[in-house]
Parts: structure tokens; sequence; C-alpha cells
């Protein structure tokens, strides 16, 4: 405290400056002005380069003008070289004012005469508020660089994802229609299941995609958090190298989660390949998947990524455990970076995602880790105790209505021969176009035979809001499916959506398909 009862504000120092007592001067002159001074004194370009090369936290440097080795303009240059934003305020008797001019231009925020130290303080007071603007100018710029990277990002990842679920509907469509035509005893059965299951995940990793874009959607319920995980074992297995033991202890009997089980696959799978190169390709190791519950506290929230909105209550907990190299506190801080990598180039976003899915699940994550002994990475879901609905078994008629007929419009040749193969298969009659004018044309030709229309949202040329429109213009009462590979909600934010009888996003099984035509159809 001072004389007058104020409580003096800490400051860090750094005094360049050949005398003892005149270092315990300045000090003494700051705490006179309101500061309670910690100082360090260097008198030495080495020992000043030795003091700039610590994280020590240095708030100001005063610097003497002259001394035995170097002098202020010395010490500014190698202020200036090392990289940090510290002001520094010259103190020195008196000298020329060409001097002071050469100390100001050389980068020195104030010159101070030591017959009149009483300003010093206020010199102090003005360079910390200004650096501390200066660091929020900083954080803002290296903010708005973040966003603009993300947001090429995301017009990338939704390109590549909306292209690769075309390529998806075709892989998965047929697939689909190679199991139907495969007796459940076969041994070629086993095999397409798993490709199916395969393309599925990679449908996941499509909608994660999308999510970075901001045109994903979730399919938000109550999720077995331990049944989700197990359910993709194999893959999380095949994702490990052969020198990493996987173990997984997912428990029973946990509440649910409202999530999108396929991305809470995708957080497992990142978490575990995380942790398996943490291990290396060579070193023998372990990772760890296990779940449970956890009642969190508020001051336990406070210790993970995701604090903003999150209430104490009772969480899902899933944690990965490795036993690998660790990390120090350097790389702790910057893991969830996109493209951050302490691996092989072309790496970095597996955390950044797992952050993205966590935080649009309202959950967090916390990471503890030291070198040399591995790291732990706990995911908090919040516990629901709603339960899923119950769904009637499906009932997909193997043979539709012989007289429909179905326009399928879409610009990816795939689509349209897995479309067809699909609803042919149900002895419907299909034809085809491959642009949004073409379909306009042949569906004038077709009008009164024409029972449905399924039409891609993203064509070119003509965009399948503009080919609805047109559609309706010759035939109101004609049902249209719309598809996409963007989520529901951002294709109907494209349309009305009173002129869409039905939606499905790309990529569909046969059976999937089949249900949108036979709904619109009214069957």
């Amino acid at each position: 405290m001072t004389s007058n009862g104020k409580r003096q504000a800490p400051v860090k120092v750094l005094i360049i400056e050949d005398s003892d007592d005149d270092a315990i001067l300045i000090c003494e002159e700051l705490k006179r002005g309101g500061f309670q001074a910690k100082f360090e004194r260097v008198e030495t370009p080495d020992s000043l380069k030795h003091a700039l090369s610590q994280e020590r936290g240095y708030q100001v440097i005063v610097s003497d003008y002259s001394l035995p080795q170097f002098n202020a303009l010395d010490a500014l240059r190698i202020v200036r070289d090392s990289g940090r934003d510290i002001p520094v305020i010259v103190v020195s008797g008196s000298v020329r004012e060409a001097a002071i001019v050469d100390v100001m231009r050389a980068g020195a925020r104030d010159y101070v005469m030591k017959e009149n130290l009483t300003r010093l303080p206020l010199a102090v007071e003005r360079e910390l508020e200004e650096a501390e603007e200066r660091r929020r100018r900083r954080d803002m710029e290296v903010q708005l660089r973040h966003s603009q990277r993300l947001e090429s990002l995301g017009v990338l990842a939704g390109g590549v994802a909306h292209d690769f679920n075309n390529l998806l509907t075709g892989i998965i469509g047929n697939v689909s229609l190679a199991i139907e035509d495969t007796a459940a005893a076969a041994p070629l059965r086993p095999m397409l299941e798993q490709a199916l299951q395969a393309a599925q995940q990679a449908a996941n990793l499509t909608r994660q995609m999308l999510a970075y874009a901001g045109k994903g959607g979730f399919i938000i319920e109550p999720v077995d958090v331990a049944a989700a995980v197990d359910q993709v074992g194999a893959l999380l297995s095949a994702s490990v190298t052969k020198n990493v033991s996987l173990l997984l202890d997912l428990g029973d009997g946990l509440p649910r989660v409202q999530a999108d089980k396929g991305q809470v696959q995708q957080l497992v799978m990142n978490l575990v390949i995380n942790a398996a190169e943490a291990i290396g390709p060579e070193q023998p190791g372990t990772v760890f998947v296990s779940a449970g519950t956890q009642n969190v506290t508020e001051e336990e929230l406070r210790n993970t990524v995701v604090r903003d909105g999150l209430q104490p209550g009772r969480y899902v907990c899933i944690e990965v455990r490795d036993t690998g190299v660790g990390m120090d506190a350097a790389t702790q801080a910057r893991i969830f970076d996109p493209f951050f990598t302490t691996k092989f180039t072309g790496r970095g976003l597996g955390l950044s995602a797992v952050v993205g899915i966590v935080r649009s699940h309202h959950g967090t994550i916390r990471v503890s880790s030291e070198p040399g002994k591995g790291s732990v990475f706990t995911v908090f879901l919040p516990a629901t105790s709603e339960s899923p609905k119950a769904e009637p078994p499906a009932k997909i008629a193997q043979v539709g209505r012989s007289n429909a007929v179905v326009l399928v419009i879409d610009d990816e040749e795939t689509i349209r021969r897995t479309a067809k193969a699909i609803l042919e298969r149900r002895g419907m009659h299909v034809f085809a176009a491959d642009t949004g004018r073409a379909g306009i044309d042949l569906f004038r030709r077709l009008s009164d035979r024409v029972s449905v229309v399924l039409l891609d949202l993203t064509m070119p040329a003509m965009s399948g809001a503009e080919a609805l429109r047109e559609i309706h213009a010759i035939r109101r009462e004609v049902p249209v499916i719309l598809s996409s590979g963007y989520n529901e909600s951002d294709a109907m934010n494209r349309v009305e959506p009173r002129e869409v009888a039905a939606f499905i996003q790309k990529p569909y099984t046969a059976e999937e398909l089949l249900a949108q035509v036979l709904k619109a159809l009214g069957d």
C-alpha cells in the first residue's frame, strides 16, 4: 500500500544500468508514483540478450543512456532484434539534444532526465497502457487472420465434401444393391457389409467437412456413447499401427447424450489416431479408450478448453489415454489450432475437428500431458435422461408401382446410373437428364407421364432451385424430391419448402431413396 492508502500496481522492470544505486533510485521513484516494481538489472550486451531470451514477463525496460560497454542505441537494437514488444524508456543525465532525437528515432518510447525522475512513473503508466492496446490490436488481427483462414478452409471443405458425397452416393447405392442380391450366408456378404460400413463412415467425414463450411447439419438424438464407439471398434483397431495396442473399456448402463452418433464416432476416431501417432510408428505403446460419467463442478469446467455457456452437472466422459511422448505447455497451447502439427507435413486438422464437434454438442474437453509421460484427452458431453424414440420397423416394398415414372435430374453420371438402377429394380420407369435445362425440356415432353422428379440442388448453368420453379410452372402438382450433398436445412433455405415433397441427402442407400420416392408418391 502507498502512504495515501491506495494499492500499488505491480510492474516487472528490466533496468539497463551499471549502478545498483541508480537502479534502486529508479524503483523508489516508481514506488512513489504508485508502482510496486520488481526489477532485474543488466549492464552488458550479453546479459541483456540473455534476459530477453527468457520468458520473464518484462513489462517495461528502463535504460541508462551511456554504459561502460554499450549505450542506449545498442540496447534498442538488441531489444528490436529480439522481437520483443517491450517499451523502452531512456533515463540519463544532461546530453545534447541530437542524442535524444537519435534514441527516439531508434525506438525509445520516452526520454527522462535523471534530474526530473518524477516524470518516470507517468511515462511508465502511459507506456503500459499503450503496450496493452498494441497487444489487444495484435490479438484482433490474429483473430481476423484466423477467421479468414477458417473461412477459406470452409469454402474448400464445403466444395470437396459436396463432390465427395456425389461419389459416395454411387458407392453406397451400388453396394446396398449388391447386398440385396447376396444371400445372408454367402461368403461375400460380410465383405459387402464391411464395405458399406466403411463408405458410411466416409460419409460421416464429409458431414464433418460440411460442418467446417457452415453447411453441415447433425442428426441430434439420444446416443449411447459406449455402443456408438463399440460399433466402430474394428475401424479404430485398423487406424492404429501394429506396435500400438488399443484397449476399450466402455462400461455399461451409461446415460445417453444428445448428439449426432456419427460425429461422436469421428471424434473418438480422431483422438485415437492422434494418440497412436504420439506413440510413434516403431515404439510399442498402448492407447486406452474408456467411457464413464462424472459430476463436473464449475471449478473443473474452468480447467477445460471450451468454457463458454457450460453449466456444472452430470456429464458422460470419453477418455483417450496414450503412453506416447507427451507434450510441454507450449505445444498444448497450440494443439487445437487448424493445421498445427508436431508430425509430418499434411496433418493437423484432427484435434481442431475434435474441438469443433465437442463445441457443437455443448460439451468440453480437458487435456493433461507431460513430456515423457503420455497424454490424456477427456471429452465431457452433457448427459440426458431422454431415451431414443422407438422407430417402427421399416416397411420397404420390394416392388414399387409399376406405372410410376421417375425423372432424375442430376449432373453426376454416377448418381443418375445409381438412382436408375435402384428404382428400376423396384419396377419403376426412370428417365434421366444431366442438366437443369435438359431436365426441363424432358419434363415438358413427358409432363403428363412423370409421377415424381428427383432433382439435384447444385448443378452448373441452371441450379436445382431454378429448375424447380420451371417444373412447377409447367405442372404445379408434380411432387419433387430435392437431393443435395448439403444438409436439409441448408438446402431448404435455397428453395420454397412447400414446393418440395421430400428431401434426401447424399449419399443415400437404395432403401433410403426408395423410401423417399414412395413418400412423395403417397405410398
